[in-house]
């Protein structure tokens, strides 16, 4: 539920994503931490449309309690269990290169997810790294959104100060979804995401690559571009 103070009308818009030349992926990872330089992938998913990937990776690193207490994923003998039932896992090298098959799949992927520019890609960006992957994958993607700050700018003149996906979901669809499980944050942000129906240019100023994530400046001058497209 929301409050009275808060809306779910959004300011109208005069285009649409759906006239854009490329495809919405809503991706979201499970990780044994929140350390962005140290934690491992356990659950990459994505969904774009119908069509939805789910992995799980045992993870090389210990599991943090508060992890394990968020997520219900824990390893024992070398088994990766979810609320104690073993889970099926393939290695990390296999998921990351089985994403990007289901990437070229998809005309120029738009990767969203909420709170990518400080989580979700950083932490990718790792992994692609460590098995010399990184080329291959941005050749394949048309780049990153993160919905946190796009939803930040999208509510700026609503009454709304909240923006965790939980919590937008629930005061926009008026539902409740298994949050932290990566296949189900991805089915209801994308839900979210239909929901909003952002205008183009609020999705291009947001848009980054993983190369503006890396290198500061190279994000800031993307940024002024953007700006001037916008307003100019």
């Amino acid at each position: 539920m929301y409050s009275s103070r808060e809306s779910r009308t959004l300011p109208r818009t005069a285009d649409a994503t759906a006239r854009s030349d490329y495809t919405l992926v809503f991706f979201d990872l499970e990780t044994t931490g929140l350390d962005v330089a140290t934690c491992d992938i356990v659950q990459l998913s994505a969904i774009s449309k119908e069509r939805t990937f789910n992995v799980h990776v045992l993870p090389r690193c210990c599991m943090t309690d508060e992890a394990s207490r968020v997520t219900g994923f824990t390893v024992r003998d070398q088994t990766l269990l979810l609320r104690g039932r073993p889970v099926e896992t393939i290695p990390l090298r296999q998921a990351l290169t089985s994403f990007i098959t289901f990437l070229r799949s998809v005309h120029r992927p738009l990767l969203a997810a909420h709170n990518a520019k400080r989580f979700d890609c950083p932490v990718l960006a790792r992994a692609l790294r460590e098995f010399s992957l990184e080329e291959e994958f941005q050749q394949a993607v048309y780049g990153f959104l993160d919905t946190f700050l796009l939803s930040k700018d999208l509510l700026a003149k609503t009454m709304v100060r909240r923006y965790s996906q939980q919590y937008l979901v629930s005061l926009f669809l008026n539902k409740s979804y298994q949050a932290h499980n990566a296949l189900e944050d991805v089915r209801a942000l994308q839900d979210l995401y239909h929901a909003w129906a952002p205008d183009r240019h609020l999705v291009q100023r947001h848009r980054f690559t993983l190369q503006q994530l890396q290198d500061p400046l190279v994000d800031l001058l993307q940024s002024l571009r953007a700006s001037r497209r916008v307003y100019c």
